[in-house]
């Protein structure tokens, strides 16, 4: 997977991932000058946002430039088609950005996360392992980890993303042998 650039400011990589963002949710959508064209309006479903005129032309045109999206001119204003490319980068930022529930009451459940990867395949499932980590998962074992709170989706966006999907199995439990250890670790 390509490496996010870190020399851009934050503020442009918000705006790239809101156009990115609305194109995945809408497919297409449509940009409208506004306000004595200083500002664009974008509106994709029930997602709008506002730019100013100048940072949405700058990101747009770095997105195109980089294959992300198309752009055609209609009379309504700027059509912004995402490409293939676009919705794998979008999907990068989801999972760069993921966090894990934490609601403030526990349900008494265990939720593992489990995965018997093939070795051709170790550096997908090290990365994995390693964002799972990072997102504050238990390691009970190399290939089982725990959580306290519901996060099937999170981790399934997880496992489709690394594409090992298939070798991973979501479990909920009230019962586990390690229960005092993963209170503790947990602070529960």
């Amino acid at each position: 997977m390509k490496a996010f650039r870190t020399d851009r400011r934050p503020e442009e990589q918000k705006i790239a991932e809101k156009i990115l963002g609305a194109a995945v949710i809408g497919a297409t959508l449509t940009v409208s000058p506004i306000a004595g064209a200083a500002i664009y309006f974008l509106g994709a479903g029930t997602l709008h946002y506002m730019f100013r005129k100048s940072d949405f032309n700058r990101e747009v045109k770095r997105l195109q430039k980089n294959g992300y999206v198309a752009l055609t001119k209609t009379e309504k204003g700027w059509l912004v088609k995402i490409l293939q490319k676009g919705k794998e980068r979008f999907r990068q930022t989801q999972v760069m950005n993921l966090q894990l529930p934490k609601p403030g009451q526990w349900d008494g459940q265990w939720r593992l996360f489990i995965f018997d990867i093939p070795e051709d395949q170790r550096y997908a499932r090290d990365a994995m392992r390693r964002k799972l980590k990072g997102l504050g998962l238990y390691n009970i074992q190399r290939s089982v980890l725990a959580y306290p709170y519901d996060c099937r989706k999170e981790l399934q966006m997880v496992a489709d993303y690394y594409r090992l999907g298939k070798y991973a199995t979501y479990l909920e439990t009230n019962n586990i042998d390690i229960d005092k250890e993963l209170r503790k670790h947990f602070k529960i």
